[in-house]
């Protein structure tokens, strides 16, 4: 399966949880004015003013801690993949196979590479202003046979808008000692700037080792294995819709945003002689709340 096609796979259980949230959403709206039913001469109130209320969830500095698992390792029911909660799982002592044997200025390859997507812990506010860490704990045979200079090349993809982005990647070195029972290969990405802020659906890391060495073991699926990204407690990206007779919000009106103030606001003219309904929602990335409606009417 290729990457785009494995961070796909996450895309239903984003959507679930992002369904899930609009049903029950940390954002919301009102209308101050109008008020229901009220009624505006044309001729005397030429442009109207619209405004009221705001809240949104706090989206503060945070990190996401994402650790390494694995179901049913070495059977058809495989799946590695990254998870919120950590535990011993069918992996666990299992893992990814490593193995390399070759001579010295040789070149193993430990079977190209493993994708972990994630399957919970989304969606995410990134935050790319600082680095990306984690561990992969490569737990081995004690003894001779494990010995050289081992590259792990390490990668982060995210899914925006149903496409892989690449978000970063690096590659370690890590001198193998024989007298160990684990192998940690610590790494540090440096995030695209240009995704800062921005809400991933999805993401997706990978390992990918391979270098000079003599070595067989797994990958430790048991909590020792993990991804710290930098992100924020909710999405930073925010605004108001506002729609006028036109429940789908096909041409939203702009409004301005007073996010300190929880208020919103807009001034439209008004529209023709008759009865019509505004109709108001907030967003705050992937929530949506409930639309607020409200009728009033307009005389000559």
């Amino acid at each position: 399966m290729s990457r785009l096609k494995a961070l796909a796979v996450v895309v239903p259980a984003a959507l679930a949880l992002i369904a899930g949230a609009a049903t029950a959403s940390s954002t919301s709206v009102t209308i101050t004015s109008p008020k229901e039913g009220q009624s505006f001469s044309q001729k005397r109130v030429p442009n109207l003013p619209v405004y009221g209320g705001v809240t949104f969830a706090a989206a503060n500095p945070t990190t996401s801690l994402f650790y390494v698992r694995r179901d049913g390792c070495g059977t058809s029911s495989d799946n590695p993949h990254l998870s919120v909660s950590t535990g011993t799982d069918a992996g666990s002592g299992c893992g990814s196979l490593i193995n390399g044997v070759v001579g010295a200025g040789g070149d193993a390859d430990a079977g190209a590479f493993v994708d972990y997507p994630s399957t919970d812990g989304m969606p995410l506010a990134l935050d790319a202003t600082k680095q990306i860490t984690g561990t992969f704990d490569i737990q081995g045979f004690v003894g001779p046979a494990q010995a050289g200079l081992m590259e792990a090349d390490v990668s982060m993809e995210a899914l925006v808008n149903g496409e892989g982005v690449p978000i970063g990647s690096v590659t370690e070195m890590v001198v193998l000692d024989p007298t160990a029972t684990d192998q940690q290969i610590n790494f540090a990405i440096t995030p695209d700037k240009t995704l800062d802020t921005t809400d991933l659906s999805g993401i997706d890391l990978r390992l990918h080792l391979h270098g000079p060495y003599a070595f067989s073991g797994y990958v430790a699926t048991n909590g020792l294995s993990f991804v710290k990204i930098p992100s924020y407690t909710a999405s930073v990206n925010r605004s108001v819709r506002l729609s006028l007779d036109d429940p789908t919000f096909a041409g939203p009106i702009p409004v301005a945003l007073n996010t300190s103030a929880g208020t919103w606001s807009v001034v439209i003219p008004t529209p023709a002689v008759g009865r019509h309904t505004l109709y108001v929602e907030s967003v705050q990335g992937f929530d949506t709340s409930s639309v607020v409606a409200r009728h009033f009417t307009v005389t000559k």
